[in-house]
């Protein structure tokens, strides 16, 4: 049984096309009125919807070219006019079963190409989940690869503590440390008792046990620890803390390092520190005493009448020499305190201005005729260690009298600012050389080499204390030295002495 639909003309059969289910075959014939059957079958090739359909045409037109106009304007066959019933009918039968098959492959196509494309893209899935397992694998070997070359590099030896089991996992170390372990997983509780000293494990254990509880991420501990040899050594410990969302502890990484010959070197210079600063202290306490006398005895024979020129001139240059030697004896003191912890300072209420004026008088009764021409401007007033401050200003005029021009005056300028007051020494004479400025705070130097065999020369402390001195008032110091302007030192003070760390150690 065949349904039949039939239409007047080729545009209502091309509207009702896009409306009606897809008949199983179309027989146009070629000469429908208004679109003729050639463009009606170009219409339904063009179209997605129709594009298999079998079509069927009917012509009177026998001519060859006309059939191949036919078959290329997309029929699938041909009947000619006029034409026999039994005819028309098989080949639209035959049309219809070759498109239910074209139909039947298409829909299998299609499925096959769903199937297809589903599995490729599982494939695809499963590909890209296989790669970031892979990659996350590489990434972990070469995590544990870092951390074994990292654990080997080092004399440390790493341990991981197991919240579960109450275990120590080590990884590597000092076999004399450790020794071999038949088992690097041991029981925390028993290692402790068998390594640490008994008079420090119990800190050690409720040390580790308060880092546990609290919301941390690190431990340190240090305690005696005996070792393979049945020696007790000094090591640290260190530990990170890895927790939870929850902050419960999930993992406990640590490292156990020998810190014995650093103690003992420690422990030694401290020693030698310790006699340092004893031997420091009794032997400027036993000079102190006779060079003080000394001195004394210089300045009440210089008041003697009867002193000849010559005796008095003798007299100058014991006094002379003997100061010199009670002011090195007083920076082999501040360099000793700088070493060992830095420079006390005791701030009040001062006047720059006042203070180096005192400081000039006391450096022109030893150097009599040399001119120190001093300028001043601005408020003066701060806080600071007078005493200190009257050594920085003594010993950069100290310096400007050694390796100054001696025929030409030294210039000194105090001015105050806003928050600072500021402090200029000047000396005209030879440069110093531009290799020694970058050094020349630093202890043991000297501005000028050619002055080494001076009779009046320093240890090379006097430029070092004063920068100590400044940068322990919160203050700066610099100098400029060239052959056309001279040499000038020039210090920044802070008008309040803030809290500044401890003088720089030398070395």
């Amino acid at each position: 049984m065949c349904d039949v639909v039939l239409f007047s003309d080729g545009a209502t059969l091309v509207e009702a096309l896009g409306f009606e289910q897809v008949p199983d075959v179309l027989v146009l014939d070629r000469e429908t009125p208004g679109l003729t059957g050639l463009e009606v079958c170009a219409f339904v090739r063009s179209n997605a919807a129709t594009a298999l359909l079998p079509v069927l045409l009917l012509t009177s037109h026998q001519r060859p070219e006309d059939v191949v106009e036919g078959l290329g304007a997309g029929a699938n066959d041909y009947v000619f006019k006029p034409f026999r019933s039994s005819e028309l009918t098989a080949r639209v039968l035959g049309l219809a079963q070759w498109g239910g098959r074209q139909r039947q492959t298409t829909a299998a196509l299609d499925t096959t190409r769903r199937t297809l494309s589903d599995e490729q893209a599982r494939r695809t899935l499963a590909e890209s989940a296989l790669a970031e397992v892979r990659a996350a694998e590489l990434r972990a070997w070469r995590s544990d690869q870092r951390f074994r070359l990292a654990a080997r590099a080092t004399q440390d030896a790493i341990w991981e503590w197991d919240p579960q089991t109450d275990t120590l996992e080590w990884s590597s170390g000092d076999p004399d440390l450790l020794g071999r372990l038949d088992d690097p997983r041991v029981p925390r509780q028993g290692w402790w008792r068998e390594h640490i000293h008994p008079e420090d494990l119990a800190a050690v254990r409720q040390g580790f046990m308060d880092a546990l509880a609290g919301s941390g991420d690190l431990w340190r501990c240090g305690y005696r620890f005996h070792d393979t040899q049945g020696a007790w050594r000094d090591v640290e410990e260190h530990a990170i803390i890895v927790r939870d969302s929850e902050g419960e502890v999930h993992q406990v990484v640590g490292a156990l390092r020998d810190v014995t010959a650093r103690k003992r070197l420690e422990a030694e210079a401290r020693q030698r520190g310790d006699f340092e600063r004893q031997l420091i202290g009794i032997v400027s306490h036993d000079l102190r005493t006779p060079l003080s006398a000394v001195l004394l005895s210089a300045s009440l024979l210089l008041e003697r009448d009867s002193l000849n020129e010559a005796q008095r001139k003798r007299v100058n240059r014991i006094r002379a020499s003997t100061e010199r030697a009670v002011r090195m004896i007083r920076d082999l003191l501040d360099f000793t305190q700088v070493r060992h912890g830095g420079l006390i300072l005791h701030p009040r209420d001062a006047d720059l201005h006042a203070l180096v004026e005192t400081a000039i008088e006391e450096a022109q009764t030893q150097a009599p005729g040399r001119p120190i021409l001093h300028t001043q401007a601005g408020d003066g007033a701060g806080t600071w260690d007078a005493d200190r401050l009257a050594q920085v200003v003594g010993n950069l005029l100290g310096n400007a009298l050694t390796y100054g021009d001696k025929a030409a005056p030294i210039r000194v300028d105090t001015r105050g600012e806003a928050d600072n007051v500021v402090l200029e020494v000047h000396n005209a004479g030879a440069p110093i050389p531009p290799d020694l400025l970058p050094r020349l705070f630093e202890p043991l130097e000297r501005g000028v080499s050619h002055q080494e065999n001076r009779a009046d020369r320093s240890i090379g402390l006097g430029l070092f204390i004063v920068r100590q001195v400044v940068r322990a008032h919160g203050g700066h110091v610099r100098v400029t030295s060239a052959a056309d302007a001279g040499t000038t030192f020039t210090v920044h003070l802070p008008r309040r002495s803030r809290a500044a760390p401890p003088a720089t150690r030398p070395g």
